[in-house]
């Protein structure tokens, strides 16, 4: 064999050997989502404006939302206004949102909520990205921005329940 043919079986054998390592574990990304214990009124609000079961209240979402009015976590309990969502279900709201980009999310924590455009969650409610649902974050019923706020709100940090509170009372 010639010095090139050597060459270049050694540089497929170390591209092959490359290839099939690891990154080392000090690499490896750890998610920091914002608080759990502060997600209760941001995931009611959710619910209300994307949770129906002709949108995000349905299994076939990345994005999936369980709530009182949509998708019930438990198989028995029935969509209805007059039970309220339970604990188990803002849970897994929880773990539904900071699942859907785990290393932007990190980033706009870590930035105290700094460009939270650089979520798809938040690009796609303010209409800034193509939502099949439009943009329930700029609709009408919503004149003072408050489901903006509270779900920036949360994300800086500093989870403001008010406007929360009052996307609620909206209809």
């Amino acid at each position: 064999m010639t010095a090139r043919p050597i060459a270049a079986v050694a540089v497929l054998v170390g591209g092959v050997a490359l290839a099939c390592s690891t990154a080392p574990s000090d690499a490896r990304f750890v998610a920091t989502p914002p608080d759990e214990t502060s997600f209760a009124p941001v995931a009611l609000m959710l619910i209300q404006a994307c949770g129906t079961l002709d949108c995000h209240g349905t299994v076939g979402r990345n994005l999936r939302l369980y709530g009182n009015t949509g998708l019930r976590l438990r198989p028995g309990d029935v969509p209805t206004a007059l039970t309220a969502t339970t604990n188990d279900e803002i849970e897994q709201d929880y773990m539904s949102v900071v699942g859907l980009e785990p290393e932007a999310m990190s980033a706009v924590v870590a930035s105290g909520g700094a460009d939270p455009e650089r979520l798809t969650l938040v690009r796609k409610a303010r209409g800034t990205e193509a939502h099949k649902g439009g943009a329930p974050f700029l609709s009408p019923d919503d004149k003072e921005g408050v489901r903006d706020e509270c779900l920036t709100s949360w994300l800086s940090g500093k989870t403001d329940p008010s406007p929360c509170t009052r996307a609620l009372m909206q209809p």
